[in-house]
């Protein structure tokens, strides 16, 4: 370390405010320098290339300012580094913002902060709060403002380290202090001169009290975070906007920490806020409801809520009910249970949706009792569910008359792992035939029998329990039951795989709710525009069949489709009668061309002239097959009956009123909050200023008009304070402690079970000397790293 072998008595030192004490090694070298009263003293050993740090001399202030120690450290750089350090010196702009004075007078303590720290950005140097002192009554009478590298780090032996930070605190000297004189506060110390190296211009938006998240970035911060959009992509918008990152204001890392502080917020009052969002809900709509279950301690264990529109569609599509859960999707584990349909347009629509802690019975049955109690209709005539011990029992409690229907999927995707590879290989193909092809139960047993006995797999226990509960899987057994086309829960798979596209493992509950709802406002804008398809565009018709053109205007798009590839196909069948008696016609319905095809059968009753089919596509998806319609062609009916028409997928489907239970409409009440304002108002102006800007005096005017707005809206806000305007006024929420949930274990959670051909696949060897897989070496023997501690050896390094 140099060292300044002289000084007078009380130097005072004053920075230049840009340049922050540096003077050009050049310039110190020059005996004229050295030599001339302004500088108080010699520099000894200028020898190296050492940066030097000192102030300009102000022969006036020498009395007013005490005398600053200047350390010198010997920084010994490359060469490049001392070339860009110089350029960057070089095109620095003189001082332009006023240092402070003593004496100086502010109106706060927030004014005071602002001209400190304004002083700093251009001083090249960063600020922060040191110490203070109150009266009697509390208020501050004195306040110190310092250098950001004041003090030195006292480090604590006994703390474990949880990571590496670099020392920054040098015990610079640097301040700035003001007292309480009346009602101002009066600058009485100001201390300039550092003993660091300032920032420069190019790197002093990255000094941390120059860096802030305002507040419309705060808002715009959580706008783009409910909306999924990662930090780095938020910071690349912000850098468009403000035209570079040294000019966002802060940096990425500000943002995760403000979210991260967000979120500790919440913590001990997650389910409390939950509460009071569903109560704000509930008092902005009456068709909202919920029900939230606590623990003798007063711990939130289960919830379920529903809005208007989740029972308005019960009781337009609520006939058939998909439900499963799914996980990681907030941070308390809890398991998530939306209650799904379909639509008119065969599209999922929810019918509410829970949060549950654990998978048990009684859980189960909880929440169908609650969801039961929400929905303006009776049970559905079937639900369809995997196979689950827990959902099985609590169905069978709760709705003993809906049909339970085991999702079709989840079974057959288990064969290759419950039988052994050659019984898959060779007999798997005759399993199918029999699950999907067989039309009545007694065809089904007989050929399941039949498969068994020749795969020789009679005492498979997986495939026994399987025919014990066939009348709940087997499509033989359930064609007669409405099931809307469906066979399997994956509608509500591929629901999950759509939330969780809003949501995450990390949300708090509020969080999760709220980016839930906006999820579903999507799902919900989908089935708005078919509806304004449906209104707007006719489908192409095929034939000048009058039927075709009745039920064009009837149906939906998607389900017109459907009953328009039925209709077309009839063409190509021939209907015999084959018997007769007083109750009944049979018909046999065959193909024109072709041989061996199945036959079906079309029996007409004669007291009510109702026409079934035996493959029961009418019974199961709600839409006339074509052997029916072979028959009407036959008997030349041009439009289709009623009875035939499944309201639930005409485009009227939702022309019906709802009513809760007492009997009043369920209305869908428009948004009044202070979001919804703010959002409208974001609107008119993000229009006002479009418009603006392709007029030529447009943008005067709107600059007048928004002074003007702000100057009236604060003397308002200023009213509103005193007591003479009026306030929103925020709706009153009944006191109610409730306690966070604690972790759930469920039982889908954890490690994932490999099936028996993933257990077989054996994962290639890595060597983790060479990196390289399916190699027949490890670290301990390979050949790269044999060669080179040879090598080493030979140069004697080992």
């Amino acid at each position: 370390m140099y060292e300044l072998t002289a000084f007078y008595n009380h130097v005072s030192i004053s920075c230049t405010h840009w340049i922050g004490c540096r003077i050009d090694m050049d310039v110190l070298a020059t005996k004229e320098y050295r030599d001339s009263s302004e500088f108080p003293g010699t520099i000894d050993a200028m020898k190296c290339s050492t940066v030097i740090f000192l102030a300009r001399w102000f022969k006036d202030e020498l009395k007013s300012l005490g005398c600053i120690a200047v350390a010198f450290s010997k920084l010994t750089m490359p060469r490049d580094m001392e070339t860009d350090r110089q350029e960057e010196e070089s095109v620095m702009p003189p001082p332009t913002f006023p240092k402070p004075r003593i004496n100086q007078e502010f109106d706060s303590l927030e004014d005071v902060q602002k001209f400190y720290n304004c002083y700093a950005k251009e001083g090249g140097f960063s600020t922060r709060a040191h110490s203070s002192r109150k009266n009697t009554a509390k208020v501050i009478v004195r306040k110190e403002y310092c250098c950001f590298k004041q003090g030195v780090r006292v480090e604590n032996i006994n703390q474990p380290k949880k990571r590496r930070r670099g020392l920054t605190r040098d015990n610079c000297r640097a301040k700035l202090a003001v007292v309480r004189k009346g009602e101002k506060y009066v600058v009485s110390q100001f201390f300039e001169g550092h003993n660091h190296t300032l920032a420069s211009p190019k790197r002093v938006h990255l000094l941390r009290s120059h860096r802030k998240v305002s507040a419309a970035k705060k808002a715009l911060v959580e706008q783009l975070s409910a909306a999924n959009v990662p930090t780095c992509q938020q910071m690349t918008l912000f850098e468009l906007e403000s035209g570079g990152l040294e000019n966002v204001g802060c940096s990425q890392q500000d943002l995760c920490n403000y979210k991260r502080d967000m979120k500790k917020t919440v913590d001990g009052h997650d389910a409390n806020m939950l509460y009071e969002h569903f109560e704000t809900e509930k008092v902005k709509n009456d068709g909202f409801t919920y029900t939230i279950e606590e623990d003798d301690e007063g711990r939130m264990t289960n919830c379920f809520w529903a809005d208007a529109t989740a029972r308005k569609s019960y009781q337009y599509f609520g006939d058939v009910v998909v439900f499963d859960t799914t996980y990681n999707t907030n941070r308390y584990s809890m398991i998530f249970a939306p209650i799904l349909g379909v639509n008119h347009h065969r599209q999922t629509t929810l019918f509410g949706c829970a949060f549950l802690c654990d998978e048990s019975a009684e859980t189960f049955e909880w929440l169908f009792k609650e969801w039961l109690k929400a929905m303006p209709a009776g049970p559905p005539k079937m639900i369809i569910t995997d196979q689950d011990l827990a959902m099985t029992k609590a169905i069978a409690i709760v709705l003993p008359n809906t049909h339970h229907r085991y999702c079709m999927w989840h079974i057959t995707n288990k064969f290759s792992e419950k039988i052994s590879a050659l019984s898959y290989k060779e007999y798997y193909e005759e399993f199918k035939n029999c699950i999907w092809n067989f039309e009545t139960p007694e065809q089904f047993e007989a050929g399941w029998v039949d498969v068994v006995n020749k795969a020789n797999l009679s005492d498979n226990k997986w495939l026994q329990n399987l025919y014990e509960i066939r009348e709940r899987w087997v499509p033989a057994y359930v064609r007669h039951i409405f099931s809307a086309h469906m066979t399997s829960s994956q509608r509500a798979e591929i629901t999950h795989s759509f939330f969780k596209r809003y949501v995450s493992k990390g949300n708090t509950l509020l969080d999760f709710v709220t980016r839930f709802k906006r999820a579903l406002a999507r799902i919900r804008h989908n089935e708005l525009d078919k509806d304004h398809k449906d209104v707007n565009e006719r489908p192409n018709l095929k034939s000048m069949y009058p039927m075709e053109s009745t039920m064009s205007e009837l149906y939906t798009k998607e389900i017109f489709d459907m009953f328009q590839d039925e209709l077309f196909q009839n063409t190509a069948y021939k209907v015999i009668a084959t018997n007769e008696d007083e109750h009944r016609v049979v018909y046999a319905v065959h193909r024109i061309k072709g041989s061996g095809l199945r036959v079906r059968e079309v029996v007409v009753d004669k007291s009510s002239n109702f026409v079934r089919c035996s493959c029961k596509m009418f019974e199961c998806a709600g839409i006339p097959c074509r052997h029916i319609l072979s028959y009407f062609s036959r008997m030349q009916v041009d439009d289709l009956p009623n009875e035939y028409i499944l309201w639930r997928w005409t485009k009227s489907a939702k022309a019906m009123r709802v009513t809760d239970d007492l009997g009043s409409g369920m209305k869908e009440i428009c948004d009044k909050s202070l979001l919804a304002q703010r959002n409208r108002l974001f609107k008119l102006a993000s229009t006002l200023v479009e418009e603006a800007m392709v007029i030529e005096d447009g943008t005067k005017f709107v600059d007048e008009l928004l002074s003007s707005g702000i100057k009236k809206l604060c003397d308002m806000k200023k009213v509103s304070q005193d007591g003479e305007g009026s306030a929103i006024q925020a709706p009153i929420i009944q006191d109610h402690r409730l306690k966070d949930p604690l972790q759930v274990r469920a039982k889908g959670c954890g490690k994932r079970l490999k099936g028996g051909k993933k257990k077989a696949a054996k994962k290639a060897r890595r060597c983790n000397g060479c990196g390289l897989t399916g190699q027949s070496h490890d670290k301990r023997n390979c050949p790269k790293l044999l060669g080179t501690m040879a090598w080493c050896s030979s140069l004697k390094l080992l």
